[in-house]
């Protein structure tokens, strides 16, 4: 899961909710979409402990949405929902999509579905992206995003908006786009690093790249428990880590929102939890289906 599949978009110090929108995973995680790498399908690295690479695999997951907690005087005190993933491999690039539903539960105001969808593509070497980002609050389109980004290796590269509206900006040379850094994040966490921070720019805020930090918890070794017992998907080395994201105008020490989950060498995440705050929701993994990569 790409760390934009992951994302569930809440102000963290907002009172009301925006609704889905920028992940995960990745997703990632992904996940999110969890944010992975300019890099063919298998990134290589220098080793680690396990000898193994790190790479993506196509493939397609759910996970359920539930409220763990709520700060005291947050307005929403219930929520369920789901979230569905999917990664596939187009010989030349990435393709994401995540789609979410969210229904939340007020003490003083009536119930609210949430719908969000986040569609995206990325070259393999990360020089070209595309991406169109929907909310709906109650079946109303409440956000529509859509663009493209152009980076050039070492010398920067520009984003390019025609919705909300029509606009262009420049990306510095840091910058790395959703694939590209989680792919980073999964090579940094191969060799130890305890910290990896880097602008990331995935679309979702017109604003800007988001400065992303992940911190490294805990390395688990490949046959540990999962979500889902004995998949085959879930049985190599992973890494649980918390993921932290700051507006582009922040100027604070307080991230937007955190994502902790436990990151699989292959993309695929789990134990997943986001935190803006004023509450936290769990992304359990039900569902994980492996996809053909059609000989790419």
């Amino acid at each position: 899961m790409t760390i934009s599949g992951a994302r569930v978009t809440q102000r963290r110090h907002s009172t009301g909710w925006r609704g889905p929108g920028r992940a995960i995973l990745g997703m990632i995680l992904a996940a999110l979409t969890l944010g992975l790498a300019a890099a063919p399908a298998t990134a290589e690295d220098d080793g680690g402990a396990s000898g193994q690479a790190v790479s993506l695999t196509p493939h397609e997951a759910r996970y359920e949405l539930r409220l763990i907690s709520r700060a005291d005087g947050s307005p929403v005190i219930g929520a369920r929902g789901a979230m569905h993933y999917r990664i596939t491999d187009t010989c030349d690039g990435w393709a994401m999509e995540s789609r979410t539903h969210l229904d939340l539960s007020y003490a003083r105001a009536d119930s609210v579905r949430t719908d969000w969808s986040f569609i995206s593509w990325e070259s393999k070497d990360s020089t070209q992206y595309r991406f169109r980002i929907r909310s709906e609050r109650n079946g109303a389109v409440q956000e529509l995003i859509d663009g493209r980004a152009r980076m050039d290796p070492g010398e920067g590269g520009v984003a390019t908006f025609s919705h909300p509206e029509e606009k262009t900006m420049d990306l510095a040379p840091d910058v790395m786009l959703p694939a590209e850094h989680t792919f980073a994040a999964l090579r940094a966490a191969r060799q130890g690093k305890r910290i990896f921070t880097v602008p990331m720019f995935d679309g979702s805020e017109p604003a800007g790249p988001m400065q992303a930090t992940a911190v490294l918890i805990e390395a688990v070794p490949a046959g540990a428990p999962s979500e889902l017992a004995d998949h085959a998907l879930l049985a190599g080395p992973s890494w649980r880590m918390v993921l932290s994201f700051f507006a582009p105008d922040s100027t604070g020490s307080l991230p937007e929102y955190e994502i902790r989950l436990r990151y699989h060498a292959n993309g695929v995440a789990q134990e997943i939890i986001q935190d803006f705050g004023t509450m936290a929701l769990r992304a359990s993994l039900k569902e994980l289906t492996p996809l053909d990569d059609d000989g790419c």
